[in-house]
């Protein structure tokens, strides 16, 4: 199993949703964290107006949405032409009826954050992530068909599937800044780098790296090294900055945030480093993005 020790899911709701007839909901809540599980049928998921922002959610796919309004439909409510984009055959329809498992969380525990257009989807195929998400939801069912109290079985599956959520995003990162995959299916080296990515503004150490990934710190630093041909805190630091990256384009923060989030003793050594890896300044670079995405 992927752990977090310090991971707590307050307020947490289950439902259960079937729809046979056209519906829609809207969620304009910010406040929550929403992670959704598509059992059978499929349907239609925005997150805004752009092309890139609707998707087609079909059976065995999972979604996490963080602090993102967002919206639920079926194929009635979307235009022909966004369908025709989409899907291959239109003529299909084969959506109802669709069951999904919703859950939700207070955002301040959650653990998805800084998501492009506030949310992540798991494909079906997504092994093991998506693997594990279904066995959970799988699990959540018979749990709460039995009709006894909580006895926390529910929400240690509830835990499980957001580090799968975060294990996912995370992972996807990682290959597009590494030169090697040989991590994606390396149960230890996931164990601590969604330790990592759940606290990245801890001062993490290869020896609690270790701890995390339940290895001695030599065995660890010999398979991360080997995984990634470097060693563990220079692809630490290096997702750091990654992340830092994506926070000054999708947030407001302020230097000082952002370095204390990340795990920067502080925002004049944030700086420092951050020009060293990408030739520029943290503003410099917010500023280059900024242009960027109005250009487009």
């Amino acid at each position: 199993m992927l752990r977090a020790p310090d991971l707590r899911l307050v307020g947490l709701t289950f439902e259960d949703w079937r729809f046979d007839r056209p519906f829609l909901r809207s969620f304009p809540d910010t406040r929550r964290a929403c992670f959704y599980h598509v059992k059978r049928g499929a349907a239609w998921f925005r997150t805004g107006p752009a092309a890139d922002e609707l998707h087609h959610v079909t059976q065995g796919m999972a979604i996490g949405v963080e602090g993102h309004s967002h919206e639920w439909m079926d194929r009635s409510h979307v235009h022909i032409s966004d369908i025709r984009r989409v899907v291959d055959d239109i003529a299909a329809d084969h959506d109802m009826p669709v069951e999904i498992l919703a859950s939700s969380i207070d955002r301040s525990a959650a653990v998805l954050q800084r998501l492009p257009h506030g949310a992540i989807i798991i494909p079906a195929n997504a092994s093991p992530y998506s693997d594990m998400i279904h066995g959970c939801s799988a699990l959540i069912d018979i749990e709460r068909a039995s009709g006894e109290e909580e006895t926390g079985v529910t929400r240690r599956l509830a835990e499980i599937i957001m580090l799968q959520l975060v294990a996912y995003a995370r992972a996807r990162l990682l290959h597009g800044i590494t030169q090697t995959n040989g991590f994606a299916h390396d149960e230890y080296i996931l164990r601590a780098m969604t330790a990592f990515f759940v606290s990245p503004g801890e001062q993490w150490t290869v020896q609690s790296l270790a701890k995390a990934a339940g290895l001695s710190r030599a065995a660890f630093s010999e398979r991360f090294t080997r995984a990634f041909g470097e060693p563990p805190l220079k692809t630490i630091n290096r997702l750091r900055l990654q992340q830092a990256s994506e926070m000054l384009l999708y947030t407001s923060a302020s230097l000082s945030d952002i370095a204390a989030q990340i795990g920067f003793g502080s925002a004049a050594a944030f700086l420092r480093a951050f020009k060293r890896q990408f030739g520029k300044t943290p503003g410099e670079w917010r500023q280059s993005l900024r242009n960027e995405e109005i250009a487009g």
